[in-house]
């Protein structure tokens, strides 16, 4: 019966966890471990060691002490406790205050039994050690004193606190790794926290019902996985055996805060921002306060009634005039006056100089003549609000709208149960979520793009239990799950107006899809179908969504006027965890082996990650581009004549249903070999389910199975009648193969179909292959089980945990985020694309309906796991008052990174070939001008762009990082750490530059050496510092009744705060040329970017000059046959980051518990101006003509009168800085 009693309960709980749906790590429980000596220095074995919760009273499973005097405690709640000592003839030991934190292995000092009878207790007060001394890996804990006392800016998110941890700056998802390597892991009590399209936290949760949080940065041991970047794990309040809580309010104004430095200068009043944070958190036993009680609770719950808007919104929207075809007044996105509007019909210049080419209706230059425009177009035009501001040299806005008050409501409850059933069995159960107001959301252009989000929900709850079978074998087992519900991207939500309707707005009346039904749900089972009927939006009919294309403009208009979007996604995301370990100690050893699995679930619309500006609602650009044979050269004129640089669509409608298991198991051990040595080796097992569709709605391209045999005939440019140049309807395509014009009845010209798929021609899916057929049903595989060894050594010095020597290196794998794959799904078979360019839309609709060349997303096929080597060595001190020194040299090696390459590049300089260029056009000297449409300069024909990820690009980084702490003792504890990158390099984030033989054969270029040696210098801070303080400060004692006024009012005091002063972050210069400077004109390839030429040294890119952050004339534009390898990346740095931030308290005692708080939060407090933000872009004329247009001085070199504001701001000047000083006042009632 002893043995059932023990294993039954193991077996059941396994069969719960092998039973329930998958998950990931934990770092709920930590371990205590010591050894125990008698007075002569002998050890003991045999000794029986309890540790006693100091906050419940429960005690565990007693353990006994080794051959050695060793005890080991695994799976540990985090709490206090107390550890009892017995032995027969000798005196009980207590010793009371070891403090156990999640993943922690907490060493205790010797503990020293004397003779002496049981009855007899002696209480040791030492304190715990200061430093790790047996485990390599790298981590460090932010306590519940620093969760709860130091100034926590915006909403108080638990994993903003992660960059008070040597090696860590703020930003990202949870803080960012400096050095990168990996995407981070955030969970909270074992449980992910993921949105796993991003591989960004799901769920912010405020620090209220946070006790602490663990962060592992490196060389991490083989329990920890899934991601490798940082290991975040927050461990929530649970309740005691007393009953403890709290009511707060927390205030947040714009009256107190300081008006931004940007709004200061360019004369904009402050926004309103109103949030006021209360809640309230209780937690305790069920049953007598003080009793012998085993189950306890926590509950919290947190509101957030917020008010926020008044920010000014402005856009370049068209004129009265520019509404009726008269561009006569049109000013640039400089100010400048720009009415050289190019009528293509004459085949003559439209410049300056040569007018002959322009319309200029009734003598007017700029006015274009009624018969010529093309009344859908100006129904576009007439959509946007008139103008209600004079466009100021300089300024590239007419309209202002001031953003109308938004007013939410959010809430975070939160609740944890602990129940302690016996000494050897445990359970924990936990809640947490947030709701917000279900509301409509303004828009940009209030009564244009505002917005319904539909559910703002996120849900997470968890439960573990913790079964000790003997006192040397442990069993834990988690599982969890988190959900959530997104409406995001694109406008933000689902489009209320009923301007955002095809059916419902007039002025869309008649505006042409190449693809009528692309948005009819014909998928009932889509979660878009079930959203649409439960919402039943006005652009919804029940079967089609009646959104219109997006529109651009091009760069003549610097704040083009909002678009009304679709939700980039709109879904359903849900993971489930579930991890199981086993421990066992064995001698010196400690063993563990486990299991984990993350299961995904996501249905999402395709968009994500993928080839840009796709969709299925469209896309029509009508911007400036002088490769355009139809180009007016205003994109609002444009517009009015129907021609279009780009028309983008998808065939339809197409959601994703993705799912994937992360699934892993490891052994490890912790080994101390010596009182002074301990090993940590152990190997992690991770199988990576490619994320994929699992109704096979993905493909995937095989350039080996390309054929040039194969491949579809586009159509060319002809002239009718053959008479070349042609323009206007004497262009049209033609059959390369017969020379035979495409001409349809009723459309006067068919140049909208150039380059396109002459219907019947060749093999549309020639190199596709879907999902499952012939390939893996994932579309992508890689191997199925990789391995990642992991070891970390401790050597403890002196024996007396006051200097120990540390180091560990492993192998890590990452799991790419799903936004690599969500487009996939909008390959051929599934569905293809039309990528139309240089045409008018008058002539679509009527029966041109061109066979689409369509644009690929996909993943390497054969792939490897993205993956990183880390490594660490360094040194821990224990030093007097209670402090401790790290110094350590960190290092890690990611290779196999992902990155987007286009298979399909336009070779490098085919846009010069003669045989590239168009016989229709007149002859030009600009080179690249004449060249074929994009799709015809392709070499894979029949396929647009191949955007494949690939995992071939490395980085290595490599730093000194240190840290000194002080453990809160005598009203003070502090953090201060600093890291210096040496060195981070590598190809992250660049592309292959391709070349491709006449075959379709592909190969790297020879310069793509030159290439990422060029641009090997990744963006890093080379310098952080960063600390924290929290400071009681000292009491006045007095006696009297004076003394004890002065005392009320001067004792009990506290002040924190976080600070930091960091190295800036890298920018780089970029260029624009107004006309004649697109990539096809440079480069030769629409895919192969010039760079920005610099002629000598810059600067080092930060000034107190506002107007001058560098040396404006130190740089140029690149000129005509461009390689692409003018400069690299990460030349420049921005200026210093200072921040202080300080909180004020002070702590009114009501008696017992009971305190009373008032605090006041100043964060950037005093006001130091960070400049974040700078107009890096030189615009210039013409590759020929490079004078700059955006100057931000004159000729004599004094300033523009123009650009003396952010908002106008010239070459080199700041247009934005940091926040300045907010405020924030807190009322906090505790018991």
């Amino acid at each position: 019966m002893k043995f059932a009693g023990r294993v039954l309960p193991a077996l059941v709980l396994c069969a719960l966890m092998l039973g329930a749906a998958p998950s990931s790590a934990q770092i709920t429980t930590g371990t205590v471990a010591g050894t125990v000596q008698d007075s002569s220095g002998g050890v003991i074995p045999g000794a029986t060691v309890v540790l006693i919760s100091e906050s419940r009273g429960t005690r565990s499973v007693p353990g006994v002490t080794n051959a050695s005097g060793d005890y080991v405690f695994p799976n540990i709640t985090p709490d206090t406790y107390t550890i009892e000592v017995t032995m027969p003839g000798f005196a009980t030991l207590w010793r009371p205050g070891v403090v156990v934190s999640g993943g922690e292995r907490v060493v205790v000092p010797v503990l020293t039994i004397s003779p002496g009878g049981a009855s007899e207790t002696i209480e040791v007060t030492a304190e715990a050690p200061l430093i790790q001394a047996q485990s390599g890996e790298r981590s460090f804990t932010v306590s519940t004193l620093q969760v709860e006392s130091l100034p926590l800016a915006g909403n108080r998110n638990f994993a903003a606190l992660t960059a008070l941890t040597p090696g860590v700056v703020s930003g990202g998802q949870g803080g960012t790794r400096l050095g990168g390597g990996g995407q981070n892991n955030i969970m909270m009590d074992g449980i992910s926290a993921m949105d796993t399209g991003n591989n960004g936290q799901m769920l912010q949760m405020n620090v209220e019902s946070i006790a602490e949080i663990k962060v592992l940065t490196s060389g991490y041991q083989a329990e920890f996985g899934r991601s490798s970047g940082l290991q975040i794990t927050a461990v929530t309040k649970s309740g005691t055996n007393q009953f403890h809580g709290s009511l707060y309010d927390i205030e947040d104004n714009s009256d107190w805060n300081t008006n931004s430095w940007q709004n200061q200068k360019n004369g904009d009043p402050k926004p309103e921002s109103k949030q006021r944070t209360w809640g309230y958190s209780i937690g305790g036993p069920v049953g007598r306060p003080g009793g012998t009680n085993r189950l306890f609770f926590f509950y919290s719950h947190e509101y957030r009634p917020s008010t926020s808007g008044g920010n000014i919104n402005r856009f370049r929207v068209p004129t009265l005039l520019e509404r009726q075809g008269d561009f006569s007044q049109t000013l640039d996105n400089n100010g400048n006056l720009f009415n050289l509007i190019r009528d293509a019909s004459t085949g003559l210049p439209c410049t300056a100089a040569d007018t002959s080419g322009c319309f200029q209706d009734g003598g007017v230059l700029g006015r274009i003549p009624q018969d010529r425009l093309y009344q859908v177009g100006i129904n576009l035009l007439n959509r946007y609000p008139l103008p209600n501001v004079e466009q100021q040299p300089g300024s590239n806005y007419n309209l202002e709208i001031p953003r109308p008050t938004d007013r939410n409501l959010l809430q975070q409850p939160a609740v944890r149960v602990d129940y302690q059933l016996s000494p050897a069995l445990r359970f924990t159960g936990k809640y947490s979520g947030q709701r917000q107001r279900r509301r409509v959301i303004e828009g940009t252009m209030p009564g244009f793009n505002d917005v319904l989000t539909p559910y703002p929900y996120i849900t997470n709850y968890g439960f573990t239990v913790n079964y000790t079978i003997n006192p040397t074998t442990f069993l834990e087992g988690t599982y969890g799950s988190i959900k959530n519900e997104l409406a995001g991207g694109g406008s933000g939500g689902l489009l209320v107006n009923p301007s955002a309707s095809l059916t419902t707005d007039p002025l869309l009346a008649g505006l042409p899809l190449l693809y009528p039904d692309a948005t009819r749900l014909t998928n009932t089972g889509y979660y878009a179908y079930k959203v649409m009927q439960a919402e039943n939006p006005v652009w919804w009919d029940g079967e089609r969504m009646n959104i219109p294309p997006t529109f651009a403009w091009g760069n003549r208009i610097g704040a083009a006027p909002p678009n009304q979007q679709f939700p980039g996604f709109l879904n359903i995301n849900k993971t489930q965890d579930v991890a199981i370990s086993l421990t066992k100690v064995w001698g010196s050893h400690t063993f563990k082996a486990g299991f984990y699995n993350n299961h995904s679930y996501k249905a999402q619309n395709t968009g994500a990650g993928g080839v840009a500006n796709l969709s299925p609602f469209g896309y029509i650009n009508f911007g400036n581009d002088t490769n355009n044979p139809l180009d007016a050269g205003f994109g609002y004129a444009n517009a009015a004549l129907g021609v279009f640089t780009q028309y983008l669509q998808q065939e339809r409608f197409v959601e994703g249903s993705m799912i994937y298991n992360n699934t892993e198991f490891y052994a490890q051990d912790n080994w101390k070999v010596t009182n002074r040595l301990t090993l940590d080796y152990g190997m992690r097992f991770t199988r990576q389910q490619p994320q994929h569709d699992q109704f096979q709605q993905m493909s995937n391209f095989f350039p080996e199975l390309w054929s040039v045999g194969a491949a579809p005939v586009l159509y060319v440019p002809g002239c009718r009648d053959g008479a070349a140049p042609c323009s206007g309807n004497a262009l049209n395509a033609m059959d390369p193969r017969t020379g035979q014009l495409l001409e349809i009845p009723g459309v006067a010209n068919t140049s909208a179909a150039i380059g396109t798929v002459v219907p019947g021609s060749g093999d549309p899916l020639n190199g596709i292959r879907q999902a499952g057929d012939g390939i893996a049903k994932t579309a992508y595989v890689w191997p199925t089980l990789v391995f990642a060894p992991r070891f970390g050594i401790a050597y403890d010095v002196t024996g007396t945990q006051q200097f120990v020597v540390r180091g560990g290196v492993g192998l890590f794998y990452d799991r790419p985020d799903g936004n690599t794959i969500f487009s996939i799904p909008t390959n051929p078979p599934i569905t293809t694309s039309q990528d139309l360019r240089y045409g008018q839309l008058q002539n679509l609709g009527s029966g041109l309906s061109p066979v689409g060349v369509p644009a690929m997303r996909t993943f390497q096929y054969d792939a490897k796991v993205p993956s990183s080597t880390q490594w660490n060595a360094g040194i821990q001190m224990a030093m007097p008052w209670a402090m401790s020194l790290d110094v350590s040299y960190v290092g890690q090696h990611a290779f196999n990174r992902l990155a987007v390459v286009n298979l399909n590049q336009v070779n490098l300089g085919a846009a010069y070939l003669p045989e590239n260029q168009d016989p229709t056009r007149p002859a030009s000297n600009i080179p690249g001008a004449n060249a074929l449409t994009t799709n015809l300069l392709r070499p894979l024909r029949g396929l647009s762009a191949i955007e494949q990820n690939t995992t071939a690009f490395d980085e290595t980084y490599h730093s000194i990082q240190t840290s000194l702490n002080r453990r809160f003792r005598g009203g003070m504890s502090f953090g201060l750490n600093y890291t210096y990158s040496i060195s981070f390099e590598g190809t992250t984030g660049l592309t292959h530059r391709l070349q491709h033989a006449p075959d379709g054969t592909i190969s790297l270029r020879p310069d793509q050496g030159r290439y990422e040696d060029l641009n090997r210098k990744l963006a890093i801070q080379p310098h952080v510092l960063r600390g924290n303080v929290v400071w009681d400060m000292p009491d006045l004692t007095a006696t009297g009744g004076a003394g004890r006024i002065i005392g009320a009012i001067v004792n009990d005091w506290q002040l924190s705060s976080i600070f930091n002063f960091s190295s800036g972050t890298n920018y780089d210069l970029s260029f624009s040329y107004q006309a004649q400077g697109s990539n096809v004109n440079l480069t030769g390839s629409p895919d192969y970017a010039a760079r920005i030429v610099y002629l000598r040294d810059p600067g080092s890119g930060c000034s107190s000059d506002q107007y001058a952050q560098f040396d404006m004339h130190a740089v140029t534009g690149p000129s005509y046959f461009s390689d692409g390898l003018e400069s690299g990346r990460n030349v420049l740095r921005g200026c210093m980051q200072r921040d202080v931030d300080v909180s004020l308290a002070r702590n009114i005692r009501l008696g017992g518990s009971r305190t009373l708080q008032l605090r006041v939060d100043a964060f950037n407090a005093f006001n130091i101006v960070n400049f974040n933000g700078r107009q890096a872009t030189l615009q210039m004329n013409n590759p020929t003509d490079k004078q700059i247009v955006n100057s931000q001085f004159n000729a004599d070199g004094s300033l523009n009168e123009g650009r003396l504001t952010p908002r106008n701001a010239g070459f080199g000047a700041v247009t934005s800085a940091g926040n300045m000083r907010t405020v924030r006042l807190t009322v906090r009632f505790s018991f």
